[in-house]
């Protein structure tokens, strides 16, 4: 590995204040994820009318947990745990703006190894948590272990591969060629941040398989129904939302893997060649230039599907 890529950082963990701007905690962004009638349906289905105490692990400026709660019962309380105290601090400023502190609280932990006692809680959840973590299997175990018996696990986690691909189907002209450099860029720094024990960013269409391994039952899987678009004149408030966040990406010149020191530190890490790295990186920042011009212009249209799985499963009853 030479010394730009083994000097490059996880930003999360050394700058999580650009971490949270690029991850959009701020703002709205992560609230246009969900259409909340969806999300009634899913309660009804979760039987979310019975849960009481609910952990968001891994909850980051606890958007998630923020969306459930209005799906929940009145008198329902929420932990949420996450290791960067930053992002706690935002999910606390939050919830008191909202009023809502008096069912939110907040504390840090580690999603391998939770201070709860088992079968504290009845629905642990997250939300782009398992692309993240270094051993999924033994997440799944901890929150099954805080969950009481016939407790509900639910996990929204993307396809950021699958993603990539429909973002790239939109009007920004990309030969085939570019498009499999995109998609080899991303693949080999996916590999990498698995062999880092940073995570497996495509997780989602492998949940279900983990869930069964972790010995759950009743296991469900549903996509979201969210799609974004971007349409001239761009004059839809979630648009506008939107582009603040994709522009800021591009005018980073951050793709789907990160920043290029991240990305370059992700790809070595899986098996790609230092000296290959710049042409491929080229790549991206010629899309990001594309992708402003063409909104600058007008010009730019696309849709794509947020292409979040929603897995579920439940511990068994006692004697089961």
């Amino acid at each position: 590995m030479n010394d730009e890529a083994n000097k490059a950082s996880r930003p999360e963990h050394d700058d999580p204040a650009r971490y949270i701007a690029l991850a959009g905690f701020e703002g709205e962004w992560r609230e246009l994820w969900w259409n909340h009638d969806y999300l009634e349906l899913m309660a009804r289905r979760w039987r979310l009318h019975e849960v009481e105490r609910v952990l968001d692990l891994g909850c980051g400026a606890g958007h998630w947990g923020r969306t459930l709660l209005p799906h929940l019962p009145g008198s329902a309380r929420l932990v949420g745990v996450d290791k960067v105290a930053a992002f706690l601090e935002m999910a606390e400023k939050t919830a008191d703006a909202r009023g809502l502190a008096g069912r939110c609280t907040y504390q840090r932990a580690e999603a391998e190894a939770l201070p709860f006692d088992d079968a504290s809680f009845e629905l642990v959840t997250c939300q782009t948590v398992l692309i993240h973590v270094a051993d999924a299997a033994r997440t799944l175990a901890e929150m099954r272990r805080v969950l009481r018996p016939g407790g509900l696990i639910i996990a929204a986690e993307p396809d950021n591969l699958a993603g990539t691909m429909a973002w790239l189907n939109c009007s920004v002209e990309t030969s085939p060629a570019d498009v499999r450099a995109l998609i080899e860029l991303q693949q080999v720094c996916e590999r990498g941040k698995l062999l880092l024990g940073e995570g497996d960013q495509s997780i989602g269409g492998r949940l279900p398989g983990l869930f069964y391994q972790a010995g759950l039952e009743d296991i469900s899987v549903y996509n979201t129904d969210k799609c974004a678009r971007l349409v001239p004149p761009y004059a839809n408030h979630e648009e506008r939302v939107d582009l603040s966040v994709l522009g800021g990406w591009c005018r980073e010149r951050a793709w789907f893997t990160g920043g290029r020191a991240d990305s370059l530190r992700t790809f070595v890490a899986g098996g790609g060649s230092a000296d290959e790295f710049p042409a491929l990186w080229s790549r991206v920042e010629a899309w990001c230039d594309a992708f402003l011009r063409d909104v600058e212009a007008g010009h730019f249209h696309g849709a794509r599907g947020m292409l979040h799985y929603l897995v579920s499963g439940r511990r068994p009853a006692e004697g089961a």
